[in-house]
């Protein structure tokens, strides 16, 4: 991705977080918030969390951006329980879902990520901590039994999809899927190019849960509101949409500035493309990872 691009995103997606403040401003209270008996997500985060609350302590999913918000996060749980958060769980690398990782790890507790996410979290330019990474990775698929749940952890069969490591959390008992950014579920996503993310991986992605779900499932996004099956299937079906625009013009040789005047998220700007990525900034996104793909 254009570093301009890149720029320009992060500032995007920064500005709209309900944590960005002024130096004189006070971020307000993480909220936890009930899911299901004893599973939770939160308020007042930038990207998305969940957690399971056990007899022998915490399961959670994604740290924050940053090791206040991680704070804010331990200081919602013990609300909850008196116990720690013994297993953390990443949905993928970047910042806004791994930042917290130190603050937990100080305290005990175990990170669990695909591989693909720990090398990325590793070489980065600013390295996690050895101990903010995860110390238990796999390659497909990992099962956790813990509090009375059975969770799955899946990595998708498209291998690249918001970027080249993500994961699905599944919680099987209680009916609820933690997506990370493989869902965003009120905007245009972000997709990660540089990462062998691309709009075809996202959507095959997506596609891969809606086949594991049913009507009563509860869909939590990386960002944006709680859904259920409908409004998967919604954002899978603008991300099939958008990429049926795109492709053909990209197999025509056409110029990212051609599609751009193209219009072809025109269908979907309505609903879509009211928030912090906007239509132009997400069919860059889009014909990148296209043309990416169509090279190898």
């Amino acid at each position: 991705m254009k570093p301009k691009l890149y720029a320009t995103l992060l500032l995007a997606l920064l500005s709209l977080s309900p944590l960005h403040a002024t130096a004189s401003d006070t971020p307000p209270a993480v909220e936890a918030v009930a899911l299901a008996d004893r599973i939770y997500t939160f308020k007042n985060t930038m990207a998305i969390s969940t957690a399971i609350v056990g007899d022998e302590g915490v399961l959670l999913v994604d740290s924050g951006d940053k090791p206040e918000v991680a704070a804010n996060l331990q200081a919602a749980i013990a609300k909850l329980t008196t116990k720690p958060v013994r297993l953390l769980v990443n949905t993928h690398w970047h910042y806004d879902h791994v930042n917290g990782n130190a603050f937990f790890a100080e305290q005990g507790a175990l990170v669990v990520g695909h591989s693909r996410m720990r090398e990325r979290v590793a070489t980065q330019e600013h390295p996690l901590p050895a101990a903010a990474q995860p110390t238990i990775t796999f390659e497909k698929e990992l099962t956790v039994h813990f509090a009375g749940e059975e969770l799955e952890l899946i990595h998708p069969d498209c291998q690249q999809g918001h970027t080249g490591g993500d994961l699905v959390v599944y919680y099987r008992h209680a009916n609820i899927v933690h997506m990370g950014d493989l869902l965003f579920s009120s905007t245009y996503p972000y997709i990660d190019v540089s990462d062998g993310g691309w709009i075809d991986g996202m959507a095959a992605a997506c596609r891969e849960v809606l086949a594991r779900i049913d009507g009563k499932t509860v869909v939590v996004p990386g960002h944006g509101p709680i859904v259920d099956k409908a409004g998967l299937e919604a954002f899978t079906a603008m991300l099939e949409g958008v990429s049926a625009a795109i492709t053909p013009l990209v197999k025509a040789g056409k110029t990212l500035d051609e599609v751009k005047a193209a219009k072809p998220t025109a269908a979907f700007d309505a609903v879509w493309g009211k928030g912090w990525m906007k239509p132009d900034m997400f069919v860059e996104l889009a014909y990148n990872g296209i043309v990416a793909h169509q090279k190898k």
